[in-house]
């Protein structure tokens, strides 16, 4: 399957390649990005010694920041051709986030660089207001101290837990037929991100990375199918994706291989947005001395939208097998937010909501916090 994929991608990219490939005009270099910033209180949290809210703050004040550094250009042949590098505005062990190059044209889209799973690049969130910085489900900004207790999983849910992360991968993207269109990518190794030929430890020039590393998933394969249409201003989309890759050190007797399948629905009509998502991965806690555990992760939720303004409620419930099936900590998330748009990509953001930690084994790690948040949103 390796081969098939890797050898169709570069077909398809040399035979649109071919002939004339001149370009009017070199790639010319544009600038993105966005701004995001927010303020957290919270209204009650437990505070006992050992829990999750014990000697934390009340108030957080958050950003998060990137800049894009994009281009392409259009040969006399037809073939589009670009680059897109994605640089974290704060200071970061990882100051590259993403960077990748494309091909694309009548065919589709082929994609080369650090970059996120197929599954995830056509993934819908549980429906929120906000524009990326609040929600149930792999919101920018989480105040709740869900983590802080000995044993916890998860400080917010996610519906687009990540397999290979932003590993070095190749990418298609299919064109839209009738509505449909899907998309599929392979990375050899899940932290094989940020490669080069320097002098880097486990990828020397010419050589590969190490296949024996603990907790890392190696040959990741995923893929996805969406649909969208608009029935007479009805509008639908739903879509079902899906990866697995293997366990390069896994604990003795534990199944070497780790599967991950999520899903999405849709529909939208007179403002309103109403909608879910749900994710479940097998074996998700790679060269752990335990045996093979499960998580998975579903909500609902709804906006509605009138001028400027957007309103949203959703809900979210996450269960993670820790060391057993029976050892199973949950986390739900129900929250209210709400957005207001000054002008095209500018937006206040603000939310109200409650979590609930629920530790299987330990119960004073359990977290019942009311939190609420406001900030705002500057895409360029």
């Amino acid at each position: 399957m390796r081969s098939v994929l890797l050898g169709s991608t570069a077909l398809v990219a040399a035979a649109s390649i071919t002939g004339a490939a001149q370009a009017a005009q070199g790639v010319q270099l544009g600038l993105g990005g966005y701004y995001q910033a927010a303020a957290g209180i919270l209204f009650s949290q437990d505070d006992g010694t050992g829990e999750p809210g014990h000697n934390t703050r009340d108030v957080v004040f958050r950003q998060d920041v990137e800049v894009h550094f994009k281009g392409e250009t259009k040969l006399d042949n037809g073939l589009t051709v670009g680059a897109r590098i994605e640089m974290e505005g704060q200071q970061s062990d990882d100051q590259i986030d993403e960077v990748w190059a494309y091909f694309k044209g009548g065919w589709g889209q082929v994609r080369f660089g650090d970059d996120d799973d197929a599954y995830e690049q056509l993934s819908y969130l549980i429906p929120s207001a906000s524009k990326g910085l609040f929600g149930v489900d792999s919101p920018h900004f989480e105040f709740a101290n869900n983590r802080n207790g000995a044993g916890n999983q998860a400080q917010t849910n996610a519906t687009i837990f990540r397999l290979s992360g932003d590993a070095t991968k190749v990418l298609y993207f299919s064109p839209t037929f009738a509505g449909f269109n899907f998309a599929i990518s392979y990375a050899p190794d899940r932290f094989g991100e940020d490669q080069y030929s320097g002098f880097v430890t486990g990828n020397n020039p010419g050589g590969t990375s190490f296949s024996s590393n603990t907790n890392q998933l190696q040959d990741v394969f995923a893929a996805a199918l969406n649909f969208g249409h608009d029935f007479g201003g009805f509008k639908m989309q739903t879509g079902i994706g899906g990866g697995f890759g293997k366990w390069e050190n896994p604990a003795p007797g534990q199944d070497d291989t780790s599967y991950l399948i999520r899903g999405h629905l849709q529909f939208s009509f007179d403002g309103f947005t109403i909608g879910g998502a749900g994710l479940y991965q097998d074996n998700w806690r790679g060269g752990a001395a335990v045996p093979d555990v499960n998580r998975w992760v579903a909500g609902i939720g709804g906006t509605y939208n009138w001028a400027a303004w957007t309103v949203g409620l959703a809900w979210s419930h996450g269960n993670y097998e820790v060391s057993s099936n029976s050892d199973d900590d949950t986390l739900d998330i129900v929250e209210a937010t709400g957005s207001y748009d000054l002008a095209p990509g500018i937006s206040i953001d603000a939310m109200i909501g409650y979590n609930q930690y629920i530790n299987d084994s330990n119960a004073t790690a359990n977290d019942h916090t009311w939190e609420a948040g406001m900030g705002f949103n500057i895409g360029f």
